[in-house]
């Protein structure tokens, strides 16, 4: 079994050639409200899109309290130089028993098309699959968003199929398209 402890004793910072992948921080809540509140972004979510700082101050002492009892790690992606937060990327439903995780991300609108995600996604899935150890690190998609799915494969990803209807997303049922990447395939990711 996966020891996260040992692994994520305290949170990692990630450096990239462009940004910096931090700790998420209450001062990141007006940003991160602009990033949950925009419709576009959270489509595929499974949560309506926030309605107050409240709810993003909310979310950020959750992403704390799952990163002590080392179920979720989730990072600010902010400019290297710039402490804005732009987005957030990292893994959720860790299963330290089957070293395997789901990947999660989003960035502001205003922030989309300089590969800004890819770049983040390509740092934490390579922290995650060399430091942490994971086997697998899974990513579930809206098959509605192409630009996502066409992220994963450029970043290393296979596609693995469609569960229908897996998903309820405001008022809709959904499928869930299914994508992978596994240790083996560590010289995939680019």
């Amino acid at each position: 079994m996966l020891d996260l402890n040992q692994k994520l004793p305290n949170f990692p910072t990630i450096k990239t050639e462009r940004l910096l992948l931090r700790k998420i921080l209450p001062k990141d809540a007006e940003a991160l409200f602009v990033v949950y509140s925009d419709p576009d972004v959270v489509a595929g979510h499974g949560r309506p899109p926030f309605q107050t700082v409240d709810q993003a101050q909310q979310l950020i002492e959750e992403f704390d309290q799952s990163f002590q009892e080392k179920k979720r790690i989730r990072w600010a992606i902010t400019r290297q130089g710039e402490d804005k937060l732009l987005g957030t990327c990292g893994f959720h439903r860790i299963v330290p028993y089957h070293f395997r995780a789901e990947i999660g991300y989003d960035l502001a609108s205003s922030e989309w098309r300089q590969g800004i995600t890819s770049e983040a996604v390509r740092a934490i899935v390579q922290f995650g699959l060399a430091e942490i150890g994971f086997h697998r690190i899974e990513a579930i998609v809206d098959p509605d968003n192409a630009a996502s799915a066409a992220l994963l494969r450029k970043v290393g990803f296979t596609e693995e199929g469609f569960l229908r209807q897996r998903f309820y997303d405001n008022g809709r049922f959904v499928d869930d398209w299914f994508f992978s990447i596994l240790k083996t395939e560590i010289d995939k990711v680019r």
